[in-house]
């Protein structure tokens, strides 16, 4: 009876209830807002300094087959100044179900006055696979669970516009363009908006607007806001919901949670997230989503004064 409701709430989740991850199927990380690359490749290189993050999710702990996801990005502005280039990847488990992708992300950026405007591609390849032994029925090799092109490494690519200035941003992207019928994979569509609001000579707001759309879905989005002190720490709530609904509820799901990092030096960041979801008694053990992050910004010695905060 286990096995049987097990599998009955995987597909659930996968397939067909909508409105517990509001039709995402891109991994989307609660710490978005200093991982921009990842969903946007127009970001890569838009710092003066090289930069390498590390990220790590796991969601609805001691459930057996919940969500687990990685994604590292690296990038790094050409010495032209207008260039930038990284790598990318993210790696996603869900039920029986896991994911790899890894892309080269290029970027031009325009300068306008003390601003940029940039335009971004990212090509790279997907793999998907299905784990048979996750699953067991009653007819052996089922062709139900059989799916075209599980293995293969899969050419796709993505794009997106990014505008930064020294307090603020705002980006589109489409990080993948080429859909998968065998795994019901949609294209997703991205906005972000977000910046620094000064309160005091020590404390600052950070303000980020995170909007997603797929095809079948609602808007959804996350909503943080992060407050900074003296930019050696920071902590704030966190929501995420879809538009229609406005705010997390058991029928539409979304979630609510907290972020805090800190600067351990002037290279060297950590972050941690806690999330809690809305779905009710629909899963009866502990829902909980937790996640790390790990910064790295290689800022030139020579430079002491740098164009834009290291919290963007």
């Amino acid at each position: 009876m286990n096995r049987i409701s097990y599998c009955f709430l995987t597909f659930l989740i996968l397939f067909n209830v909508p409105f517990l991850l509001m039709g995402q199927q891109e991994v989307t990380f609660s710490q978005y807002m200093f991982n921009h690359q990842s969903l946007n490749p127009a970001y890569t290189g838009s710092k003066d300094y090289t930069q390498f993050v590390i990220l790590h999710r796991t969601q609805w702990i001691n459930f057996p087959g919940a969500p687990e996801s990685q994604a590292f990005t690296f990038n790094h502005k050409m010495s032209s100044k207008y260039f930038g280039i990284g790598i990318s990847g993210v790696n996603d488990k869900i039920g029986p179900i896991s994911s790899s992708r890894v892309a080269i992300d290029l970027a031009y950026h325009l300068q306008i006055n003390s601003s940029y405007l940039s335009i971004g591609i990212k090509t790279g390849f997907n793999n998907f696979n299905f784990d048979q032994n996750v699953i067991q029925t009653t007819t052996p090799n089922d062709l139900s669970f059989t799916f075209d092109d599980e293995g293969e490494f899969l050419p796709n690519i993505g794009f997106g516009f990014y505008y930064h200035s020294p307090r603020w941003y705002a980006g589109f992207s489409v990080p993948w363009f080429i859909e998968n019928e065998s795994f019901n994979i949609q294209r997703h569509y991205f906005g972000i908006i977000g910046g620094l609001v000064r309160i005091s000579n020590s404390f600052e707001a950070k303000p980020s607007l995170l909007v997603k759309k797929t095809k079948g879905s609602t808007f959804a989005y996350d909503l943080s806001i992060l407050f900074l002190y003296k930019t050696l720490f920071w902590v704030g709530p966190q929501t995420r919901s879809n538009l229609k609904k406005g705010v997390p509820s058991n029928e539409f799901g979304g979630g609510f949670g907290i972020i805090a990092g800190v600067n351990l030096n002037k290279s060297v960041s950590i972050g941690y997230s806690f999330n809690t979801s809305a779905l009710g008694n629909l899963i009866t053990t502990n829902h909980s989503t937790h996640e790390i992050m790990l910064r790295f910004d290689l800022i030139p010695a020579l430079k002491n004064i740098l164009r834009s905060p290291r919290i963007f």
